[in-house]
């Protein structure tokens, strides 16, 4: 009976260390390679656009009025957003190991544009608008829209991590 014991146990370390055959060979290389990703920055603004705001600035310099409090109130409003978003990215799990460049730091993999509508409209839920595109190629990847800032990160994350892990192996199968 120990002996059955001990051989099952044995059978168990055994099966515990070996990789599963069905695991691509890509999760090696994700190891070797971060994803990284900058954020655009459209116009001067931070890396959040907040629509409601931008439009209220942009008609009242048409109607030759003076936006500069609507500027204040605009920049505030990114700023805040632009922290929602990235305690999200702190946040989740999923963006866990996924860099986020500045500037000045080398070409990123990716690039983030976040436009965040209806946010401090009452009566309607806030959309997160976000764009992923490739960085080396100027390639639109994928979009997306969510509810809150810790959603759009997650999502966002998970879609940098399939557009690495498609890019490795489509590279591994050249």
């Amino acid at each position: 009976m120990k002996l059955s014991i001990m051989i099952s146990f044995l059978a168990l370390v055994a099966c515990a260390q070996k990789p599963a055959a069905n695991q691509p060979a890509v999760d090696q290389q994700k190891l070797r390679q971060t994803p990284s990703v900058a954020l655009a920055q459209t116009g001067g603004s931070p890396v959040v656009v907040d629509t409601d705001m931008f439009d209220a600035q942009k008609y009242i310099e048409q109607v030759d009025g003076d936006s500069s409090s609507v500027k204040v109130k605009r920049a505030s409003h990114e700023n805040l957003l632009t922290r929602e978003f990235f305690s999200g990215f702190n946040g989740a799990k999923d963006c866990d190991g996924i860099i986020i460049k500045g500037k000045g730091d080398q070409q990123p993999q990716f690039n983030l544009q976040l436009i965040v509508d209806s946010h401090d409209t009452p009566g309607q839920k806030p959309v997160w608008v976000w764009i992923l595109s490739d960085a080396a190629k100027n390639r639109f990847i994928v979009k997306g829209e969510e509810d809150s800032g810790a959603l759009a990160a997650k999502s966002i994350c998970l879609a940098i991590r399939k557009a690495s892990t498609d890019s490795e192996t489509k590279t591994a199968g050249k």
